[in-house]
């Protein structure tokens, strides 16, 4: 099962293409797409808008201000890109309905968008779509700029924090650390978890987190608080619901990370659960699981190839508590 779960990342995953999501669907207002606030059980996320019958393949990262959102998305036939960013933002109050990513271009495949806590960088995954090594996928970390025109042209991250292979997953603090997923030959499954500290306004080179979080079963998709005080992930590793759970660990008082906790069944279940994201309200946490809903059709949001949950954060603080 690991190994087949790499692989739906590693390639393009391959699916049935499902309907499009509805055309005309209903004038969308106010705060999270007018959504209404989960509560401590982990909710389906704009069903039909937002979480459709396509393959979301991240979670939403919103603006600080709120006004935009930007998800990824695998195998969709709504876009000219396969495997764009797609956004909406909210003009006039109204938000807009979902669409390509200004920056996304055609030549490209795009992962796991991630805002930086100021609002003026959207760092992301990309490739080439004919860029492979050895038959397997690769991707750099990229990002793009606000610019009073709109966003910039896509900029690829140097060497380091890149390097050969497949960099993704960025998660972003607010001093400018890189927390993302990369080859790590000695996890067994040959993926882990680094970070690249930014010190004079230069990437240094990736350190792989400590064994807590590497050298086990597909541990990625990482999540850093901006102020690095907690750090979530995906993981395989044993005595968890079934499949990928999520895991958290709090930094101590020495700056050492604590216990790797699994977050629980408000969160994880038999199905994959992964791509872990706070808002910058700090109210939500958004994450991203396979988990099928009962009656729903092939077609159809909570089909099992990934969709977008959200639940109140205050999850997060209870197993902080729990932690000291």
């Amino acid at each position: 099962m690991h190994g087949f779960t790499l692989i739906l990342y590693l390639v393009a995953f391959s699916s049935c293409a499902p309907n499009s999501p509805p055309a005309d669907f209903t004038k969308l207002t106010g705060p999270y797409l007018g959504q209404k606030p989960p509560g401590m059980t982990a909710a389906l996320f704009a069903s039909g808008v937002v979480s459709t019958g396509y393959f979301e393949h991240s979670s939403p990262t919103f603006s600080p201000d709120g006004n935009s959102v930007f998800w990824g998305v695998q195998e969709s036939d709504s876009f000219s890109n396969s495997r764009p960013i797609v956004f909406m933002e909210r003009m006039g109050g109204v938000w807009t309905k979902p669409r390509m990513a200004p920056f996304v271009k055609q030549q490209y495949r795009y992962d796991n968008p991630f805002f930086s806590v100021d609002g003026k960088r959207i760092y992301f995954a990309a490739a080439a779509a004919d860029e492979k090594e050895g038959g397997v996928n690769t991707m750099d970390l990229w990002y793009v700029e606000r610019t009073a025109a709109g966003w910039s042209e896509q900029k690829k991250l140097p060497s380091p924090p890149n390097a050969d292979g497949l960099d993704g997953q960025p998660a972003i603090a607010a001093n400018g650390s890189l927390y993302f997923s990369s080859r790590f030959d000695k996890s067994p499954d040959g993926f882990g978890l680094y970070f690249s500290r930014f010190v004079d306004g230069a990437y240094q080179p990736p350190v792989p987190m400590d064994e807590r979080f590497n050298i086990l079963d597909a541990d990625w998709t990482p999540y850093i608080a901006p102020d690095e005080s907690f750090f979530m992930f995906c993981s395989f590793r044993k005595g968890g619901f079934g499949s990928g759970d999520l895991y958290i660990s709090f930094k101590r008082a020495d700056g050492s990370w604590g216990d790797v906790i699994n977050m629980g069944d408000r969160v994880n279940g038999p199905a994959n659960e992964r791509f872990p994201i706070v808002t910058p309200d700090g109210k939500y946490l958004f994450f991203n699981s396979t988990r099928k809903i009962a009656g729903a059709g092939p077609n159809d949001p909570g089909n099992g190839a990934g969709d977008i949950y959200w639940i109140d954060a205050k999850v997060i603080e209870e197993l902080r508590a729990k932690s000291e």
